[in-house]
């Protein structure tokens, strides 16, 4: 009998969330979570450190478990379980190879580029549909495009400092960043006037935000974890917000 019962909420756990509140959450957290993987990965297997933090490799794991997760839930439709495999085989080519081959690094990398882009595509259209459902509050929606803000500066960052084969089309315009930084800081207040109950949280992503923000205009050095460790907790801190209104 527990067996039955067990079996049968896995099966509503992976039922397609297509169309409602719930799903829209988990596709911003699918677009977010995938920026943060490739940034974090960017970090880790860096052909230019000998000696990289191993928290990264962990956040790259635990952020690619997650994306599979979000998959299973949303029902694997092909358009998002397919980008998700291919990352997942490319994260295993990676994690295969030693320090001694770390040449290899950045062709890999670009491949993992290469399929977010497809599942940022992906879950981008689905989003434009899900979010239509009017049980998502505007307060959800408003902190889905600051998650996701975040974890695109976070990547844009990354992406300046690697040394990357190709960087075409993937890097922001320094108009386009100035433009982006603006529109975060203008959410920010947004958000803290129309969410006061909540702005002990909110304030702490905004400095947590405001404390890298300098660093993150840079152009030239190498990729960095501090950054990647206050980012990715702001989008963190704002998906689980964003999951409670």
């Amino acid at each position: 009998m527990r067996t039955t019962v067990l079996l049968c909420l896995l099966y509503l756990l992976c039922l397609p969330a297509w169309g409602d509140g719930r799903s829209a959450q988990q596709l911003s957290e699918l677009d977010s979570r995938s920026h943060l993987l490739c940034a974090s990965a960017m970090v880790y297997f860096n052909p230019q450190d000998r000696s990289p933090d191993p928290r990264s490799l962990t956040a790259v794991f635990h952020h690619l478990n997650m994306l599979e997760t979000y998959v299973l839930q949303l029902g694997q439709p092909p358009q998002l379980l397919q980008p998700v495999t291919a990352m997942k085989r490319v994260f295993a080519k990676l994690d295969g190879l030693s320090r001694a081959q770390s040449e290899r690094y950045p062709e890999l990398v670009q491949q993992l580029l290469g399929h977010h882009r497809q599942l940022q595509l992906a879950a981008a259209d689905a989003y434009d549909r899900a979010q239509q459902d009017p049980t998502l509050s505007a307060s959800a929606l408003l902190l889905n495009a600051q998650s996701q803000a975040l974890a695109r500066l976070l990547l844009d960052y990354q992406l300046r400092l690697y040394p990357l084969p190709d960087k075409g089309g993937l890097v922001l315009t320094h108009a386009q960043l100035q433009a982006l930084d603006s529109a975060i800081e203008q959410r920010f207040d947004s958000l803290l006037a129309a969410y006061s109950t909540h702005a002990e949280v909110l304030l702490k992503v905004r400095n947590n935000y405001r404390f890298v923000r300098a660093e993150l205009q840079q152009r030239k050095g190498r990729t960095q974890g501090g950054a990647e460790f206050y980012l990715s907790r702001a989008v963190l801190d704002l998906d689980e917000l964003a999951m409670t209104l």
